[in-house]
């Protein structure tokens, strides 16, 4: 009943995905009205809208629902706000996270002796590895785990430390922003809510 008349090819279906039809500003525009307009408190909303943009800086690809869900239940935060916030882990977004989160994550693991050198990955072969993950969580069978498995063992560590880092710090940033654009979107709402009680006063008077 809701589907296109006209499938779409797999060539417009990539595109969809790396650039949404009506773009991203209103796509983003969209998601915020959403979240400030959630029926709960504005600190149970802006904790679980926190905990969906810190699970974007996890290298958990197509786990980022679930581990956002997992963190907001912890913090006491809304499931849906969670959803949401994943939102901010998207195909312009999730290169040059993984490239700030390896690069700290090394760093400090360097450090503290916790790894050489020698053992840091290019951009390229970074990249490489994330792709060969991302199709394996796309079930599409063209990659298997034993293919991604070497992979994963030398960027995890580094990548799950530098998103952590960062993502604690999205979290705090993000937290801050729905919180107070949650309270001012309810006070501009009751600001108006009264304003109409009293025209229509005044109208029945």
């Amino acid at each position: 009943m809701f589907r296109r008349r006209k499938p779409l090819s797999t060539i417009n279906k990539i595109r969809l995905i790396l650039w949404p039809s009506r773009g991203f500003l209103r796509l983003f525009s969209y998601l915020f009205q959403r979240v400030i307009r959630l029926p709960d408190s504005p600190v149970s909303i802006a904790s679980g809208f926190a905990c969906g943009v810190f699970a974007s800086f996890t290298p958990f690809l197509g786990l980022h629902f679930l581990v956002a869900g997992a963190l907001a239940l912890i913090v006491r935060g809304n499931i849906i706000a969670s959803a949401i916030g994943t939102f901010f882990g998207n195909p312009w977004s999730f290169v040059p996270i993984w490239l700030a989160s390896y690069e700290i994550g090394f760093s400090l693991l360097r450090r503290f002796g916790g790894i050489s050198t020698s053992s840091k990955l290019t951009v390229e072969e970074l990249l490489s590895v994330m792709g060969d993950l991302a199709w394996f969580f796309s079930f599409s069978g063209k990659i298997t785990w034993m293919e991604v498995q070497l992979g994963i063992k030398k960027i995890l560590t580094p990548l799950l430390l530098g998103g952590i880092c960062l993502g604690s710090f999205a979290w705090v940033v993000s937290f801050t922003l729905a919180f107070f654009a949650v309270k001012a979107w309810r006070e501009h709402r009751s600001k108006r809510l009264v304003k109409a009680f009293k025209g229509n006063k005044k109208t029945r008077l």
